[in-house]
């Protein structure tokens, strides 16, 4: 369902905030600050950790909390593993099948262009460093009809991994078929754009992109 019903949206607020709350002190912070994420990308975010699931979230023990925050409330949230033991880095709620851009506050911003970028951590890292980024979490979660949003700017840069066996590039490639002014920009081999902002910070970032802070 691309809207929760009122239900829906009360569940997802009061899980955020529980979640927020048991950040501190959590595993979760070791793991954002090896990213290079600081406290503000985490407030800014709500960015949280089960420690306590609410029911319905006993499967997620222990993963960090990635709500999809818009200004209406909290649409969604995402749940990454942070022992490099299960077989599914990233998990969904059940039943919660629904094709959303991660970080729509970006489209409220009045530069003429905007960032896109494979995954969730990547576009807090580049929001971090100063650029307009949303991001779409892979192929499979990109709609055709998702195009309307990016109407209107001059340029839409397609920020690609470069640290797997092609799917990033194959990520960029589909989106910059069918939104008009999308521009690909390769991450260096070996790295995606949270990687690379954490070795060569965000004027590097800015460099590659051919635009000035």
């Amino acid at each position: 369902m691309l809207v929760p019903s009122n239900t829906q949206r009360a569940f997802l607020e009061s899980s955020t905030e529980a979640y927020y709350q048991s950040l501190r002190g959590s595993p979760a912070v070791e793991y954002l600050v090896k990213r290079g994420l600081n406290g503000d990308s985490a407030r800014r975010f709500r960015l949280g950790y089960v420690e306590n699931p609410v029911p319905g979230h006993e499967y997620l023990q222990g993963r960090l909390v990635i709500p999809y925050l818009t200004r209406a409330g909290v649409v969604s949230m995402k749940f990454r593993d942070l022992t490099g033991t299960s077989h599914m880095k990233y998990l969904y709620a059940k039943g919660d099948s629904t094709n959303r851009i991660f970080n729509p506050e970006a489209f409220f911003d009045p530069r003429p262009y905007i960032c896109i970028c494979e995954g969730e951590m990547d576009a807090i890292t580049a929001t971090q460093a100063g650029l307009p980024a949303v991001a779409i979490p892979g192929v499979a979660r990109w709609d055709s009809y998702l195009v309307r949003c990016f109407d209107g700017y001059d340029a839409v840069y397609v920020l690609a991994d470069n640290d797997d066996a092609g799917q990033g590039e194959e990520f960029a490639e589909t989106l910059c078929r069918e939104i008009p002014n999308a521009r690909q920009v390769m991450m260096p081999e070996g790295h995606d754009v949270n990687s690379f902002y954490c070795e060569a910070g965000g004027p590097a970032l800015y460099e590659r992109l051919g635009i000035s802070e």
